[in-house]
């Protein structure tokens, strides 16, 4: 996807759903959501309301920062996303903390640079504009209005980056670990989900 300061995210969001083969709506409307580890892993959660407040929001944040919406930039804009702040989309934690978990063993440079990034920025959890108004907006007045530095830029990293670093994956560790607890349950509802869709259980 090919993307100009000057596009608006009205017209650049269908291109970024096709480009990651997303409905037409990114999602929003469906009960289940999916997680892809690769393309022949994946698996479903339930696609609570809370998710539904917060996806337009992180797919915006996926197009101005550039990170891609595949496993590697997963990682790279949970940790953006969780050194600007989630504020009150509790949901926007929970999945950022798991994405942080993951690039922490495969991905340990990439997130801590996306850490850095973030907090330097802003985003759209803050709610300074609403969504309609974002999705009038210009990619570069989005990103200069919630100052987010080049995914390029080299920006030099200070003890309190490394301090907050450290201190988010040992709370993102810790959840990551305790929400193991619903394994049993996401199973299940895997199971149950592609017992009702056999073409597609030969997937997993």
């Amino acid at each position: 996807m090919t993307i100009t300061g000057e596009d608006t995210l009205q017209h650049l969001l269908p291109s970024f759903y096709k480009q990651y083969k997303l409905d037409g709506d990114g999602g929003i409307n469906d009960s289940k959501v999916k997680i892809e580890i690769n393309k022949r892993f994946y698996f479903y959660i339930p696609n609570f309301p809370s998710r539904k407040k917060a996806v337009l929001k992180h797919d915006i944040h996926h197009i101005i920062t550039g990170y891609p919406s595949h496993f590697i930039g997963e990682t790279e804009i949970s940790a953006w996303e969780v050194a600007s702040g989630c504020k009150s989309y509790w949901i926007a934690w929970a999945l950022n903390f798991h994405g942080m978990v993951a690039g922490f063993w495969f991905n340990l440079r990439g997130i801590y640079h996306a850490f850095v990034r973030g907090r330097r920025s802003k985003n759209l959890y803050s709610n300074l504009v609403t969504d309609r108004e974002v999705l009038e907006m210009h990619v570069n007045d989005l990103q200069n209005l919630l100052t987010i530095p080049p995914n390029d830029a080299q920006l030099k990293s200070t003890s309190g980056d490394l301090i907050l670093f450290i201190f988010w994956i040992l709370i993102a560790g810790i959840y990551s670990v305790a929400s193991i607890i619903l394994l049993p349950l996401i199973i299940v509802y895997n199971i149950i989900l592609f017992a009702k869709i056999p073409h597609t259980s030969t997937l997993l």
